[in-house]
């Protein structure tokens, strides 16, 4: 007996699951965060909104019998819409049932407590119709919901002379409780949707924007949002790096596609890493080729420079993640120097690319090269003066011809 209170939940975290459960009763397998919490949120509405009419009904002093009618009315038509949603999962008819019903029962309620000048500010719960389908439906599906809450409005100002005569206004109390009630009640469920929706939305921006600047160079990505849609420049002194896995087909050909991708991932991660660490920009990778630059988009002196530590590394972080697989794969690495272009293509898919002799001559250096080795063109080596040893070579590159490179002594 002991053993078994002792693995019972306490108290508190089964409150907490009984909650979670009745708030979830139009969740659905397939919703993401957001969709699942704009339903909980409507459907904690539709739970307060069982309740809520009674204190409507203490105001109708003139026929409170017709003012309990509504209110009971009100609370047993969300009782059975709630019913529904749990059933059907609907969760749009949901919402739309609900707010159907919220502008005319606050219409009535209003004329039932003596009209709008007697309401104490009544009319206030009306606008919680827009302000729900807003969160619950979207903006655009939101719009009607809001010029019936204005119909509603124009409506009850008009019949206010009428209803005046023929409805008693509630005493002073209940109007100066009402009042507090009917201003504060409605504003401050007004402001939390608000703030919700301002939270989501800034959160959904700092996602769009740490996915824009991964994608593209930062400063790039900061043009974009101050409103540039074509981009393309000029970078004159501009080193380009490509590093290739020699053997990577025939080897991927034979090994588990997950394996694959895994290994990739953690080698291009290394990467990505190395190229923030030197102050390079990744440009792009196809395959089991990596492409990056120095000097592009963001000037600097000594590209050349930068560019062969980036590769040196690079060629160290490949030993350390053969070692750690226990793989035989190596990486061939072309540099060249020189003038490229650069912009921003495409619309659904932003990315950033750099064009030009260069880009073709490093990913000749590249090709040609020697695996564990740095190959690099004449442009890189007139660059980078007596910092370096290197091996000179004369070869016949493809689509470039008879050409002069150098290998970086290791």
């Amino acid at each position: 007996m002991t053993s078994e209170v002792a693995q019972r939940p306490p108290l508190q975290g089964r409150l907490r699951g009984a909650l979670g459960r009745l708030v979830s009763i139009g969740d659905l397998p397939a919703d993401d965060d957001d969709i699942r919490l704009r339903k909980r949120v409507g459907v904690a509405a539709g739970y307060v909104t069982i309740v809520a009419p009674f204190g409507a009904a203490l105001g109708a002093a003139s026929l409170p019998l017709l003012g309990g009618v509504i209110a009971v009315s009100l609370s047993l038509w969300s009782a059975g819409n709630l019913v529904v949603l749990a059933r059907t999962k609907r969760f749009e008819r949901f919402v739309v049932a609900q707010i159907a019903v919220g502008a005319p029962f606050t219409f009535f309620q209003t004329i039932l407590i003596g009209g709008v000048t007697h309401g104490s500010g009544s009319m206030a719960w009306a606008f919680l119709v827009p302000a729900y389908a807003l969160l619950a439906l979207g903006p655009r599906r939101a719009t009607p919901w809001f010029f019936v809450f204005l119909a509603t409005l124009i409506l009850a100002v008009a019949v206010d002379p009428i209803v005046g005569d023929w409805f008693a206004a509630p005493p002073y109390p209940i109007q100066l409780i009402f009042y507090v009630q009917n201003i504060g009640a409605p504003l401050t469920i007004t402001f939390l949707l608000l703030r919700y929706v301002d939270i989501r939305r800034r959160r959904a921006e700092a996602r769009s924007e740490e996915l824009l600047t991964n994608a593209i160079p930062a400063s790039i990505a900061n043009r974009l949002r101050h409103g540039e849609s074509r981009i393309a420049e000029a970078y004159p002194e501009t080193t380009i790096v490509f590093a290739d896995i020699a053997g990577f087909t025939p080897w991927a050909q034979g090994t588990d596609p997950a394996r694959v991708v895994s290994l990739l991932d953690d080698l291009f991660s290394r990467f990505d890493h190395l190229v923030f660490e030197h102050g390079l920009e990744k440009i792009k990778t196809v395959g089991d080729a990596y492409m990056a630059a120095a000097g592009a988009p963001e000037a600097r002196p000594d590209h050349a420079e930068a560019a062969v530590a980036f590769a040196r590394a690079a060629l160290e972080a490949v030993e350390s993640w053969r070692a750690a697989n226990g793989i035989e794969l190596e990486a061939r690495v072309g540099i060249a120097s020189g003038d490229v272009v650069g912009g921003v293509i495409g619309q659904r898919r932003i990315t950033f690319d750099l064009w030009g002799d260069t880009v073709n001559t490093a990913a000749r250096m590249e090709s040609s090269g020697v695996p564990g080795r740095i190959h690099l063109a004449a442009s890189t080596r007139s660059l980078l003066g007596d910092s370096f040893e290197f091996e000179e070579r004369q070869l016949d590159v493809k689509g470039l011809g008879s050409m002069t490179t150098y290998l970086v002594a290791n």
